[in-house]
């Protein structure tokens, strides 16, 4: 029997989200790394960014942001020629922000790409909540007197062609002809997911197909994956099509490649060939007692991550014909089993008590209120031989005890070196998670900063914008905090977006480590910014 998640405090709804029509462009430039010359044009340096926007299918720039105190312009000049300037603040706490919305964004970024940094990090994380993430890497010169130099030095965060709304630039769908080129789609196939569509027993419907790919690819990705997407149509060659060679043409202008109805077979025994996991989505779910639904149980247990699309209503129905243009349509009539959490009907449970979350993932909340606690342990240590689920209820009953009654989740940040096993395994119940803060407490408190603002977010998003009862909770010497301009100022944003955020400090003569420490919060809570 299906497992219900038609209701229920921990089941998310994944059908609730906008879909690529309504995404926007914003451009990040850090000007300390990547300079602009003093003899530079700032308008034409504006507009060539914008023509080569244009270019890559992204006519919705909103806004171009500079970082950085050095600077070979004026304030005033940057304003005049229509940027947004900000010669202090931290630049990946402005991109979450800007992240910070129903629709996904394309986010894009002028630096010196560093996959070791903490800003590689934090692109990441905003990439996993479906947002299109691509640096310009100009490469040590000034490639801004061109459309063609900006393009090419444009990328995908992890380097590669930039994929924009799960489409690799400049790539062209193949002509499927033989196995040999049916094989050569399945090579190089880091990040890429792939739809297999049966035309034969769905057959592709006969107007606006390049948004119904469009929608596919969105719809996929909103179920997890932030890649490629190669929408496969097998069987096209055997509809019975009085303008098949226009109906072929459709196909290829949106990206899906037609692969003769003989070849299922062999490109499911590619799909599977690799070790690692991956994603396939089958349009339509296979009947039970179907060749085809043997073999998509094969690939759940080898661990690959299958989407299984059931078309609603009957076939004569306008809903059975139309739902495929819709990103939250398709997402509803999916079942799946992805990243070991079941889905049913584009609904899945939020909780795992074995899964680290560390904000790789946007973070997944019961409903209700919410407490989360950031809490730096250089600073504060833990009661040297508690559990880790000791901890949390020591810290929740001591919240319970003051009417705080709110779901908690804690995030604790270590040196890179120390509570190793913690960092990779998590073996307890409760929702307290031990996370890599860098080797020194300035990295600590960036890795926090940054993993608050990613919090917040998440809380925005999963309450539809009007945030459930939310407390932020900072465990940390809350002076070095106030002294942090960028910190400080993320706190009070999110004060004014009625969150509420305390410093949870210990007393001078009952230190952190001290077992009756936390019996109660009423002495130790302090308000920010008091």
């Amino acid at each position: 029997m299906a497992e219900d998640l038609s209701n229920g405090e921990d089941v998310e709804d994944l059908s609730k989200f906008n879909d690529y029509s309504s995404r926007t462009t914003n451009v990040f430039w850090d000007v300390v790394r990547c300079p602009i010359p003093a003899k530079a044009s700032l308008q034409s340096v504006r507009s060539t960014i914008r023509d080569a926007l244009g270019e890559m299918g992204l006519y919705n720039c909103i806004t171009l942001l500079a970082y950085g105190a050095k600077m070979s312009h004026s304030k005033d000049d940057l304003y005049a020629a229509g940027f947004i300037y900000r010669p202090e603040g931290d630049l990946a706490v402005h991109l979450i922000s800007f992240s910070r919305t129903f629709s996904r964004q394309t986010l894009i970024v002028i630096t010196e790409p560093d996959p070791e940094s903490e800003l590689h990090r934090v692109l990441k994380c905003l990439q996993s909540r479906q947002n299109d993430i691509l640096v310009v890497n100009p490469k040590g010169q000034f490639i801004f007197d061109s459309v063609e130099s900006v393009i090419g030095c444009t990328q995908d965060v992890d380097g590669g062609k930039p994929i924009i709304e799960g489409r690799r630039m400049e790539d062209t769908p193949l002509v499927i002809t033989s196995l040999s080129s049916l094989a050569s789609l399945f090579q190089g196939c880091e990040r890429k997911g792939f739809v297999f569509w049966d035309v034969v027993e769905y057959p592709v419907p006969s107007f606006f197909i390049p948004n119904l790919a469009s929608s596919i690819r969105s719809a996929f990705q909103r179920m997890g994956h932030d890649g490629c997407v190669e929408i496969l149509a097998f069987g096209g060659d055997k509809l019975k099509l009085l303008t098949i060679d226009y109906f072929k043409d459709e196909l290829h202008k949106a990206g899906i490649i037609c692969i003769p109805h003989g070849f299922s077979e062999e490109a499911l025994r590619l799909f599977a060939a690799p070790f690692r996991p991956r994603t396939l989505m089958i349009i339509p779910k296979p009947d039970p007692d179907s060749e085809l639904h043997r073999v998509h149980t094969l690939l759940k247990q080898r661990n690959h991550h299958v989407l299984l699309v059931k078309p609603p209503g009957d076939k004569d129905s306008n809903e059975y014909e139309t739902f495929l243009h819709h990103a939250p349509s398709i997402v509803r009539c999916t079942d799946s089993l992805y990243g070991g959490k079941p889905i049913i009907g584009g609904r899945r449970r939020t909780e795992d008590a074995h899964v680290i979350q560390d904000f790789s993932k946007r973070i997944t909340f019961v409903k209700g209120g919410t407490v989360g606690v950031f809490w730096s342990l250089e600073d504060f240590p833990f009661p040297a031989g508690w559990s880790p689920d000791e901890i949390y209820k020591k810290i929740q009953s001591a919240f319970g005890a003051h009417g705080y009654e709110s779901n908690m989740s804690i995030w604790a940040y270590v040196a890179d070196d120390k509570e190793g096993d913690f960092l990779k395994y998590k073996t307890w119940k409760s929702s307290i998670y031990f996370l890599p803060g860098g080797g020194d407490k300035s990295a600590r408190r960036n890795r926090m900063l940054h993993d608050i603002a990613l919090w917040g977010s998440d809380v925005f998003t999963c309450s539809h914008g009007f945030p459930f009862p939310a407390t932020l909770v900072i465990v940390s010497d809350k002076d070095k905090v106030r002294a942090d301009k960028v910190f400080s100022h993320r706190l009070r944003m999110m004060i004014w977006h009625q969150y509420n955020v305390w410093f949870l400090t210990p007393t001078p003569t009952l230190k952190a480590d001290d077992s009756n420490w936390l019996t109660s919060v009423s002495e130790d809570v302090y308000a920010f910014p008091e």
